[in-house]
């Protein structure tokens, strides 16, 4: 892996300044600290295989590839895609993909049984939530994520009720992994620096109990409950399942819960006997 060591963050961003692209939400890292931590919380994992979803200039890819395992960058930019070609043309155990990551077919090493596929990305702002909820529709068997989120996202993930960040991605987020904060990361730590702090978090797998139909049920239970956010839980809930306010009411109470409890002040715990899963 000796040829990598020439590529430094700095200077990939640097090779592709002319070609950010604001609309792609491409912030390049250029810090190596920052790409050798996430590395690190990588190799924690012990997977067989990596995926690595808009690698952009290559930064964080030039890191996790010096862990030596088969690895997929998937880059939906023309410029980023061509250019990674380059960089890693002598690396064996790495390949470009080169398409969108909401709509792309996997690799079929996400979908082994004998592999321990992992997913890493600096996301991409605009698309971050959508991303992380293909992998949990799509029921990848991943043995891990190391993400990068938006700092405002990061919290929402890692929101204990009763706060202000805490919502549906706290709850379904909760419900499929345990999350933990590695690091917050500065906007001078990317090229273009970014309006805002940006945080790695590490996504655990949770077992899974219920059916995928019982899955479906929580996650529809858990948006209706939030949509109404400033009111009741059992006005929010009107009409969901054919039910209306008094009978959610009576769901409530029989479960131990007061009629006025919002849906903030509810843990994943509580949302899964409220459906009785």
């Amino acid at each position: 892996m000796s040829s990598l060591t020439q590529y430094t963050p700095r200077a990939l961003a640097s090779a592709l300044r002319h070609h950010y692209k604001k609309s792609l939400g491409q912030n390049f890292l250029i810090d190596e600290n920052i790409t050798r931590t996430i590395a690190r919380e990588v190799e924690r994992f012990s997977p067989t295989h990596i995926l690595e979803i808009g690698p952009g200039a290559g930064a964080l890819s030039v890191a996790v590839a010096k862990l030596g395992l088969p690895y997929v960058l998937l880059e939906k930019d023309d410029h980023c895609a061509d250019f990674l070609e380059d960089v890693f043309a002598d690396q064996p155990h790495v390949s470009i993909l080169h398409a969108d990551a909401l709509t792309a077919e996997l690799p079929a090493f996400c979908f082994d049984k004998a592999a321990r596929p992992l997913l890493v990305s600096n996301l991409p702002y605009n698309v971050a939530s959508q991303i992380y909820f293909r992998f949990i529709d799509g029921h990848v068997p991943l043995c891990g994520m190391v993400l990068m989120f938006q700092r405002e996202v990061a919290q929402r993930f890692l929101a204990e009720p009763g706060t202000s960040s805490y919502g549906i991605l706290s709850v379904i987020g909760q419900f499929y992994h345990e999350i933990e904060a590695v690091m917050d990361v500065p906007p001078n730590c990317f090229e273009p620096a970014p309006k805002v702090m940006s945080t790695v978090l590490r996504f655990i797998p949770r077992t899974i109990t219920q059916s995928t139909e019982e899955e479906a049920r929580f996650r529809a239970f858990v948006h209706a409950a939030f949509r109404q956010r400033r009111k009741t839980l059992v006005n929010s809930l009107n009409g969901f399942e054919q039910k209306d306010r008094a009978a959610w009411a009576e769901v409530l109470q029989s479960h131990g819960y007061e009629p006025t409890i919002r849906a903030e002040n509810l843990s994943r715990k509580d949302f899964l006997n409220l459906i009785d899963l």
